[in-house]
């Protein structure tokens, strides 16, 4: 291991002196195994040395404090303002526009400060060839070229006002960054940038800090910065610095090999105390690459290949799994085997990846809506949001009220719905603040709740980090805003916090000595395994496509010798390889399959791997195997059970939707009407079809009601009455939205989205059949939307069975003595068919079912009467009232010979009765017959819709 033959020969070659040494590693996590390890290696009492990560060494080159990044954001955006005004431009955007391109300037300062670079340099205008040649003497004729070239690209006559705007902020942004360090300077604050320079200028408040150690050890670097580069060849001149640097010599003799980019020039400049190593070439032990198709199946592997380890509960820190995508980390989390007593996370997450940053969204919107509302209402999608989401949804109170929401798929939730509900946490989001700086401490408040939950596992420990770091956050956004004293509103107030934690990486750190070791790759610096897991290790995840947001240009970068893309490469080809050079077992796994996110490839340092070495590569592939057997045919028999449930309808009505359904599927008729399954209740925030159907019946019902109270409903209904209707349009619409959305007429609903188009869709139906009644006025309605059945009397098997056949009629109407039954269709009904017979046909693809439906009705109606009255069925297509006028409103069409359509009057409907019954008295002695069970439909056209469809595997 690495650092366990780093602090052998230390102790070996210095012994106690070490006491007086600075040794300074990368990052932190490599200093807890150094400690461990040297205390292994002391026979006596000694004071450990002094142990740094490289910017904590740094640090202790200036008294001045480093200002924290949002602290950093306010002053850059004080120093905008400031310059732009100066310059006459006016501050021309708002903290909260400048927020998001003053993290990508930011960045571009550290940069350039670490790299010590002028900034005057880069942003000055270089358009004029002649100011390059004679004001960048100190650049070499290649990066002279890469200025050239991208400078050449610009035109002032051809810009555009946003490139102008651009490039005139880009000209201001010295003097932006000079005040922006003058700002800093006022409150003794510094950053990691300024502190590079300062240092390597001679500028730094401490100049005597490294002459308290008598040596500084540098340990597990690869790559440096400028200002670091120069400060460690001047210790290094001055016999102070040592370096040792893990390296192996596959990549060190191949000028070509990226992993050792770094390192060659390293080890030229500065020498390594540590021979480097030739594992990689010498290696027999094999390299696991196995393809998974999608990262759910890398996970679910997971457990399988930690069970292989035969240390995994003695010594499960000698264990790492490598997360290239910090996505990951969560279902990694959830997919640890429960043998593993303790698991270390330690790498960077982003907070707007975990369930707290979708919490605080939640709340946010929630205040919004509120703030919209005057504190009376809310929208029910953002309160369904905080009802279920994972920190708050285990509450019987809440769930009840998602439970009302979505039964009566209520839109605007008034205050009294929420108001008994105990959670505090519930109370204090749903309370609205005064006003938009309270926000912040609402936040805080709710996470204060939440962080004292008990929690005993890995992923409860993780929460309350990612807690602790919003409410540090969070603090420091409340102080600053305090400082600066900015009249923000509640929605700019929402923004910010948002933004704010959007950008905050959480550097998850636990107990690195203990347990099951989980990390992003950039953490495994100076760290050694010997069993180790690599997830994602496809192309464009390692190395990454993505580069960080800049806005200095590529060829600008390449000439002042930034960071570049193929540099960034370098850095993950070497932590790649590095990983190799010690360890006992590697598995690789990539994504195999081929989507918007994954190339589908494994990532170019396993294909090197394969051509540059001799090591063994086992290759694998690990598929969710799918097995397509054909389901076997559903068949209910009509068992005991099943023949009891048939006789509710000895006194329950059969009606004839239900006879329909059992032509189409006698397996659909079995789970609705028998066994009664329904559609699990949700929200409907989309009205289908048939719901557009339901309101438009319950609208024109409520209209007729309405004119039944003013009159007697036996008198005949005018076009004066119609006429009146018609006024009470929009009334009948909102109530019938009411009672079909939110199960209650009295319930206001806000028409936003789909509602308001549907609102006003229905709100014409309405009209076209007003407009129609009006033509056919003066009518009498006698029956509205309401029961009517008779006794059917069925002998299957010689068994008698009376039935009460009925269901409701949309209306029934009467005018010169004949009746009318009037079904409402809003979908693409047709009135045409060709025989009764046809109507009742199983197996034909475009069965007239509202036809059979009417008939079905019309003998009903008939049987109700002593004697026989001339009775029609009719269909109100609403869809083409207009386009079809009068002639289709209370008649059906029969086509007869070529050609040729008779219309269904009263004459001809004693004849489609006659036809119907005998029809219908079979099918219903079918549904009864106990040898003739329930099975499916062999037309599978009729299943894209059916609602049972996941049942039946259709």
């Amino acid at each position: 291991m690495f650092l366990k033959e780093v602090a052998e020969q230390l102790y070996e070659r210095f012994g106690s002196k070490l006491s007086d040494m600075a040794i300074v590693f990368p990052n932190k996590r490599p200093s807890v195994f150094f400690r461990r390890y040297l205390g292994g290696q002391i026979s006596g009492p000694m004071w450990s040395p002094h142990l740094f990560t490289i910017h904590e060494f740094i640090q202790l080159s200036t008294s001045k404090l480093p200002a924290d990044r949002l602290m950093q954001s306010f002053l850059l955006f004080n120093a905008y303002s400031e310059v732009m005004q100066a310059s006459g431009s006016g501050a021309t955007t708002d903290y909260e526009r400048l927020f998001s391109l003053g993290e990508i300037l930011l960045n571009d300062y550290t940069e350039l400060e670490s790299n010590v670079v002028s900034i005057a340099d880069v942003y000055s205008n270089m358009a004029s060839l002649a100011a390059i040649d004679s004001g960048f003497d100190y650049l070499s004729d290649e990066q002279k070229e890469f200025l050239q070239r991208f400078w050449s690209s610009f035109s002032t006559e051809r810009l555009s006002r946003q490139k102008e705007k651009f490039l005139h902020l880009w000209q201001k942004l010295p003097a932006i960054y000079q005040r922006f360090a003058e700002l800093l300077e006022q409150r003794g604050l510094t950053n990691t940038g300024t502190i590079y320079r300062d240092l390597v200028a001679g500028r730094n408040d401490t100049p005597g800090f490294a002459d308290a150690y008598d040596k500084i050890i540098f340990v597990g670097f690869n790559a440096f910065n400028r200002a670091e580069l120069q400060m460690l060849t001047k210790w290094k001149q001055a016999g102070k610095a040592l370096f040792y640097f893990d390296a192996d010599i596959h990549y060190l003799e191949d000028s070509r090999q990226e992993a050792g980019l770094f390192l060659r020039n390293n080890l030229q400049q500065f020498g390594n105390e540590m021979e480097a190593s030739n594992s990689i070439r010498q290696s027999t032990k094999p390299i696991n690459i196995i393809a998974a198709e999608g990262n759910a199946a890398q996970v679910r592997l997971l457990p399988q290949l930690l069970k292989q380890f035969p240390t995994l509960n003695s010594q499960p820190e000698r264990i790492a799994v490598f997360l290239s995508d910090e996505n990951q980390l969560m279902p990694v989390l959830h997919a640890i085997p429960d043998e593993v007593s303790q698991v270390n996370v330690t790498m960077g997450y982003s907070l707007s990846h975990s369930p707290l940053f979708s919490l605080v969204q939640a709340i946010i919107r929630v205040q919004e809506s509120l703030a919209q509302h005057n504190g009376k209402r809310v929208y029910y999608q953002y309160l369904l949001q905080v009802l279920q989401h994972p920190y708050l949804h285990d509450n019987k109170e809440s769930q009840a009220l998602v439970t009302e929401i979505n039964k009566r798929s209520l839109i605007s939730i008034p205050a009294e719905r929420w108001m008994h509900i105990a959670d505090k946490r519930l109370q204090l989001i749903l309370q609205p603040v005064e006003k938009s700086a309270m926000l912040i401490q609402l936040i805080k408040s709710v996470l204060e709740i939440q962080a004292a939950a008990p929690t005993d596992n890995a992923l409860g420990i993780l929460d309350n980090q990612l807690i602790t770091s919003a409410y540090f956050q969070l603090n420091r956004l409340e102080d600053l805003l305090g400082q600066f004293s900015y009249a923000l509103s509640l929605p700019f107030m929402g923004s910010l916090v948002l933004q704010v934690l959007r950008s905050v990486n959480v550097a998850l750190e636990g107990e690195p000595l203990k347990g099951l070791q989980i990390m992003g790759l950039l953490e495994s610096r100076g760290l050694d395994f010997d069993h180790i897991i690599l997830l994602n290790v496809n192309e464009g995840v390692l190395p990454g496509k993505a580069a960080a947001p800049t806005f200095i240009p590529d060829s600008i970068r390449r000439a002042f010798g930034l960071s570049v893309m193929e540099k960034q490469d370098a850095i993950f080809a070497y932590v790649f390889y590095r990983l190799l050079q010690r360890s006992k077992t590697v598995h690789s796994l990539y994504n195999s399959t081929v989507d918007d996110n994954s190339t589908g490839e494994p990532s170019r340092f396993l294909a090197q791997l394969e051509y540059e070495t001799d090591i063994p590569i086992r290759k694998d592939t690990v598929d969710i195997r799918v097995n397509p057997e054909a389901r076997q045919p559903i068949v209910i028999p009509k068992d005991d059970n099943i023949m009891q449930r048939l006789g509710q309808y000895k006194g329950n009505l059969l009606s004839p939707s239900a006879i329909n359904n059992y032509l189409e599927c006698r397996l659909r008729f079995y789970f609705q009407h028998l066994m009664r399954i329904r559609e699990p209740e949700g929200f409907l925030d989309e009205i289908d079809a048939r719901m557009l159907g339901n309101i438009l019946h319950r609208a024109i019902q409520y209209l007729y009601e309405r004119l039944a109270e003013s009159k007697a409903m036996n008198k005949s209904v005018t076009v004066t009455d119609i006429e009146t209707m018609a006024g009470w349009t929009g009334w009948a619409v909102d109530r019938a939205f009411s009672q079909e959305i939110a199960r209650d007429p009295e319930q206001p609903i806000d028409y936003t989205g789909s509602y308001r188009v549907i609102r006003e869709v229905i709100s014409v139906y309405v009209n076209e059949v007003l407009v129609h009644d009006k033509t056919y006025a003066p009518f009498t309605v006698r029956q509205l939307e309401k029961d009517v059945y008779t006794t059917v009397t069925v002998n299957p098997n010689g068994k008698e069975w009376k039935i009460r056949l009925g269901g409701i009629i949309d209306r029934v109407d009467i005018k010169n003595g004949v009746y009318r039954i009037i079904d409402y269709k809003t979908g693409k009904d047709k009135k045409e068919f060709k025989t009764v017979e046809e109507l009742f046909g199983r197996e034909t693809k475009e069965r007239n079912k509202a036809a059979l439906q009417t008939f079905i009705y019309s003998y009903i109606l008939r049987q109700q009467f002593s004697q026989a009255v001339p009775v029609v069925a009719g269909l109100y297509d609403v869809r083409n009232m207009r386009k079809e006028g009068l002639a289709f409103d209370w008649r059906f069409k029969v086509q007869q010979g070529k050609g040729n359509q008779v219309a269904v009057d009263h004459d001809r409907m004693d004849e489609i009765i006659g036809e119907t019954l005998p029809l219908l008295q079979s099918v219903i002695e079918e549904i009864f017959d106990e040898n003739i069970p329930f099975d499916q439909t062999a037309i599978t056209d009729r299943c894209q819709y059916c609602p049972y469809q996941t049942i039946c595997g259709r």
